[in-house]
């Protein structure tokens, strides 16, 4: 019967990372429970077994037990409300599977063992299931000891591989993954590790950060241990070639990456930015960071006709034009040269337009812009917005003044400005570019923190 639940690292494949500790708590298991996901990585499941054997001392009995891995749906198609609702639930498929195994062990089978690649704390998937599984244990009445053992991890054996520390002298050190990176990344997080990258999306950065050096390993601590190191904009090619060889001759790849930014003079102080922010909301619009999955957002607010009509150029935004504004929303956002926020249907979920704030003219001033999908529109969207964004504006990102404009005869924005408490300060002749060629006065609007209202309604 269960008693123990051991989660041990076992570093990156070479029993020779393996620590003391955790060669000692190998010897403790009776059972090792190992993710079973099929043909393709059969080899991680015997490169386990590899472990055992070396480490394991001939006298202790102990066996270990493929459980076939639940199916997990397809991360990258997936917003980030799906992914984490899927990753859940694939979790939760786990425990189960694991719990119907634990439930049918010997008398004598009483420590279960998780053997976990790198470091535990690095891939949380495992600890959360072993916490679950002790929690259905308790509400069963059994109490089941459970600890977790360190382990070599695969950013500590990157480094030592290319001979270099993770950080510089003090700099931070940012963690991420290949999803959060293109919405994450800047310079300003210092030397940034990235692990699951699937897709390697560093190579989106290449053009803006071309000067990156990417430090780049697979299959790290094993006989077929790979590394390519330069500038991003250089090897990114490279990397994507050797990796796509690499896994069409073993089936699968691990692999692992630090991206370095270029030094900063110590006298150049850095960007400051906008203040980080959860979703702003009043129960029936919602608005939040824009993030790289938002891009359709971007792309259909600014094709539809009305946007087009009053657009300096009318010319519509490519998907590749709307993937990058989207992905480069968070950098510009660290910088604190712009706060794009999507607009979002609290109650359904869809999002329904834009809204952006910029540093713009003196310090303390805050330019505004926004656009509602058609669907939303007539709906007081863009006013409700407009509150949310103006007081984070004033409250938290320390603005004293925001201002906006539109073309004369876009009388349905300067209708939605007024009801946001914005007044009208003058018309400014022929200051906007028309697509036919012409040009529109603009009437200018302006909000300060004195005369700011969340509730105002005109």
């Amino acid at each position: 019967m269960i008693e123990r639940i051991r989660v041990i690292g076992i570093g990156m494949g070479d029993p020779l990372h393996v620590t003391g500790e955790a060669v000692h708590a190998l010897s403790t298991v009776d059972v090792f429970l190992v993710a079973d996901k099929g043909d393709v990585t059969a080899d991680l499941v015997a490169a386990r077994q590899a472990v055992c054997d070396a480490l394991i001392p001939d006298e202790h009995a102990y066996r270990v037990v493929e459980v076939t891995d639940p199916r997990r749906g397809p991360d990258a198609e997936r917003d980030d409300t799906a992914y984490d609702r899927g990753v859940r639930d694939w979790h939760a498929a786990r425990v189960d599977a694991y719990a119907a195994v634990i439930d049918g062990l010997a008398d004598a089978e009483t420590t279960v063992g998780f053997l976990v690649w790198g470091d535990p704390a690095f891939y949380d998937s495992t600890i959360r299931i072993v916490d679950a599984l002790v929690e259905r244990y308790a509400a069963s009445g059994l109490t089941v000891d459970h600890d977790v053992i360190a382990g070599i991890s695969a950013p500590q054996l990157l480094a030592a591989r290319h001979r270099i520390p993770l950080n510089r002298i003090g700099a931070p050190i940012h963690v991420t993954t290949g999803r959060r990176l293109v919405d994450e990344y800047d310079p300003s997080l210092g030397d940034v590790v990235v692990m699951l990258d699937g897709h390697l999306v560093c190579g989106q950065l290449a053009d803006a950060f071309p000067d990156v050096e990417l430090y780049w390993g697979a299959y790290l601590g094993t006989p077929d241990e790979v590394l390519v190191h330069g500038p991003l904009a250089h090897v990114i090619d490279e990397v994507r070639h050797v990796r796509a060889q690499a896994r069409e001759r073993h089936g699968w790849v691990m692999d692992t990456y630090l991206l370095r930014p270029p030094a900063v003079p110590p006298e150049t102080p850095p960007p400051s930015g906008f203040p980080d922010t959860e979703a702003l909301t009043d129960g029936i619009v919602t608005v939040r960071p824009l993030a790289a999955g938002d891009w359709e957002v971007v792309r259909d607010e600014h094709n539809n006709e009305e946007s087009l009509r009053w657009d300096f150029v009318g010319q519509a935004c490519t998907d590749d034009e709307a993937r990058r504004q989207a992905s480069q929303a968070r950098r510009e956002w660290r910088r604190g040269r712009a706060a794009r926020f999507v607009m979002v249907d609290a109650v359904t979920g869809e999002g329904a337009g834009v809204i952006n704030v910029m540093r713009m003219g003196p310090p303390g001033i805050g330019l505004v812009g926004y656009g509602v999908l058609p669907a939303f529109r007539g709906r007081g969207f863009t006013t409700r917005a407009l509150r949310l964004v103006s007081r984070w504006a004033f409250e938290e990102a320390g603005l004293e003044r925001l201002e906006l404009g539109h073309k004369v005869q876009n009388v349905a924005s300067g209708k939605a400005a007024a009801r946001a408490g914005f007044e009208a300060e003058g018309r400014l002749r022929q200051r906007l570019p028309n697509p036919d060629g012409t040009r529109s006065d603009e009437i200018y609007y302006s909000l300060t923190r004195e005369t700011f209202s969340p509730e105002a309604d005109g």
